[in-house]
């Protein structure tokens, strides 16, 4: 039995940095949008080009096993170098793979390119490749034998088949974790129904809690509703802001992130939630798996990467108690 099972996608991810970017931003009469933009027909110079394994299945998959978790991972990668590159990671992390690795060479592993701006905020070009194309039939059920599924975003066909590994998971009484996306969000609560009402533990950030929840702008109101719609916790993350979580007991929780210096943002929301998932496997301790995501969470965001700087657990023992984190019970600004 494994501790640990996550579904959702990978990617290679390439960052691209150049000094010519610029940040512009349109108003109007009800928004403020920016946008990031380059000269149109020049050649420019990148400055840094780096590439790294990514996509929230696999990202969460290696945070769980090096933190101590007996962890497999369900997805489908393409018949290519960059499908063998993920598997040999997965490997190299402890981690099985249970999913589908394709064989016509027309079917390509998932690519994002990820551009950065001036002050530091990304723009992310995602070709889904055969992420979003993962069938029923393409997964081996007797093989979920695990405590825990941790669902991220799935599309397309994947979705459907999302749902089923979800309902086959509640049926053998195994909990879930879900990290869905925009997407699913804007989608409103009809098409998330039969996963949240089967949903241990819902993590989002707000502008995802805002989108499946719409006409709520009070962060206590919010929570209450999406627990209504199934959820045992709810926690809803928001960048530099304090992030909320609402108990299975009711219990309200305010937790203040670290200040420190961001390199690069992608795979912290990853690291956040499914460090939060290590801790209470681990202990059951709802400040301590807070403390835990924070801490891992702000160790990724140092560097560049969703999974380079991913902690081990007695490092994040260390790390964690070396660092004040602020957790006050209620709802604060």
């Amino acid at each position: 039995m494994y501790d640990v099972i996550t579904i959702g996608s990978n990617t290679i991810d390439a960052f691209v940095y150049t000094e010519k970017a610029e940040s512009i931003s349109i108003k109007t009469i009800s928004s403020e949008v920016q946008f990031l933009s380059y000269p149109l027909g020049s050649k420019l110079v990148v400055n840094e080009l780096d590439f790294f394994t990514g996509g929230g299945g696999t990202n969460t998959a290696v945070s769980l096993s090096r933190l101590g978790l007996k962890t497999a991972y369900i997805g489908k990668v393409g018949s290519d170098t960059n499908g063998q590159k993920i598997l040999n990671e997965l490997k190299t992390e402890g981690i099985e793979f249970l999913g589908f690795e394709c064989t016509n060479p027309e079917d390509k592993t998932g690519y994002s390119i990820i551009l950065d701006s001036l002050e530091r905020k990304r723009t992310i070009l995602t070709y889904r490749g055969v992420n979003d194309s993962l069938a029923e039939s393409e997964i081996d059920f007797k093989k979920i034998d695990t405590k825990w599924l941790y669902a991220s975003s799935m599309l397309g066909k994947s979705l459907n088949t999302l749902e089923k590994v979800i309902d086959f998971a509640s049926s053998r009484k195994i909990k879930i974790l879900l990290n869905p996306n925009n997407y699913l969000c804007e989608n409103g609560g009809a098409l998330l129904k039969n996963i949240l009402l089967n949903t241990d533990i819902l993590v989002l950030n707000y502008e995802e809690a805002s989108l499946l929840v719409p006409g709520n702008k009070n962060t206590e109101n919010i929570l209450k509703s999406l627990k209504k719609l199934g959820p045992q916790r709810v926690i809803i993350t928001n960048g530099a802001y304090p992030i909320y979580l609402l108990d299975n007991d009711g219990t309200f929780y305010t937790v203040y992130p670290m200040d420190i210096k961001i390199l690069e943002v992608t795979g912290a929301g990853d690291s956040f939630s499914s460090s939060f998932l290590a801790g209470i496997i681990k202990t059951g301790d709802v400040e301590f798996s807070l403390k835990l995501a924070i801490t891992n969470s702000h160790s990724v965001l140092q560097y560049k990467g969703a999974k380079n700087n991913l902690l081990n657990y007695d490092n994040a023992l260390r790390s964690l108690n070396d660092n004040s984190i602020i957790i006050k019970k209620g709802i604060y600004k």
